[in-house]
């Protein structure tokens, strides 16, 4: 097996350096090594203070999960929710690759629409306007119920959102901005729960996911058009029924770029790549991290 030593940086409090998705998967094909000597620094955007990413001359792989574009300048690899062709140091992995992807490709549960509640929303970032017009034009319908720090309608902030939001039929799962490819959680959380998503956000949905399990607001000429096709399912079991029922990927089969063997072997071309040339970050200068810098004051203004 090939070795590789790792090391990751800037990441989210709470996340598990010594077991998370990448290290698993890694492990299947690779030895890996955690160090602070790493021939390869995983390191994410927004989250850490430090900037650890400077203080690393190694390759470096972005990982980038939220609506920002990738500096090449300060990285040799990245991934991230964007389309690129002809890269091979790119690979498009959106956050909602590292679930548990068996879980949208097994069996619905069974529903008993007497028993679920309208529909929900779970969000705490006050700036997505689109999300928030939707948000109040669908709730002249009915209560949508909202559990999140923003717009709480239910006594305060729910303590689990996968608990919350399967007791209704619809969820809310808009983006907090938009950009081709750049698909987050938001969608897959209703649909490993039994509820089905209000989507909006990236306009390639429809190569990642089957649109006809889901309501694509995008598809619509007005949120006021979109509105009036939900209430239409909410007043229709079977119609609802028949959208529930499609399956969440296209044919029940889940996208070949995002699977584990084009994920490994991403990698496998990574570490053949990093042992012939040198890292980016050999010739890295002030002037690039005044722009990263730039960079991270925007994104934390759209983190949820």
């Amino acid at each position: 097996m090939k070795k590789i030593k790792i090391k990751f940086g800037d990441f989210w409090d709470g996340f598990n350096k010594e077991e998370n998705y990448f290290i698993k998967l890694l492990k299947k094909r690779f030895e890996v090594e955690l160090s602070e000597n790493p021939d390869l620094l995983i390191f994410t955007h927004a989250y850490g203070k430090k900037q650890q990413f400077f203080e690393y001359k190694c390759h470096r792989l972005f990982l980038g999960w939220e609506n920002v574009r990738a500096d090449w300048r300060i990285a040799d690899y990245v991934m991230d929710s964007d389309y690129y062709l002809n890269n091979p140091r790119h690979f498009r992995f959106p956050i909602w690759a590292s679930w548990n992807l068996n879980l949208l490709t097994n069996p619905k549960p069974e529903i008993d629409l007497e028993k679920k509640k309208f529909a929900s929303m779970v969000v705490s970032n006050g700036n997505a306007k689109e999300r928030i017009e939707f948000f109040n034009l669908l709730s002249k319908y009915k209560k949508v119920d909202s559990g999140g720090r923003f717009l709480n309608n239910v006594g305060g902030p729910v303590k689990n959102k996968l608990d919350f939001i399967r007791e209704y039929k619809f969820v809310i799962s808009f983006e907090n901005s938009n950009y081709p490819g750049y698909t987050t959680e938001k969608i897959i959380e209703p649909m490993i729960t039994g509820a089905v998503p209000i989507y909006w956000g990236n306009i390639k949905i429809n190569e990642d996911f089957n649109e006809k399990s889901f309501v694509n607001v995008l598809n619509f000429k007005s949120f006021h058009e979109a509105v009036d096709y939900i209430v239409e399912l909410d007043k229709n079991d079977q119609k609802y029924k028949e959208l529930y029922a499609e399956p969440w990927f296209i044919k029940n089969i889940q996208p070949a770029h995002l699977s584990e063997d084009a994920f490994l072997k991403y990698f496998e071309f990574v570490i053949e790549d990093l042992n012939s040339k040198k890292p980016v970050a050999s010739s890295l200068t002030k002037k690039t991290l005044y722009f990263f810098d730039k960079q991270i004051s925007i994104i934390k203004q759209k983190i949820t």
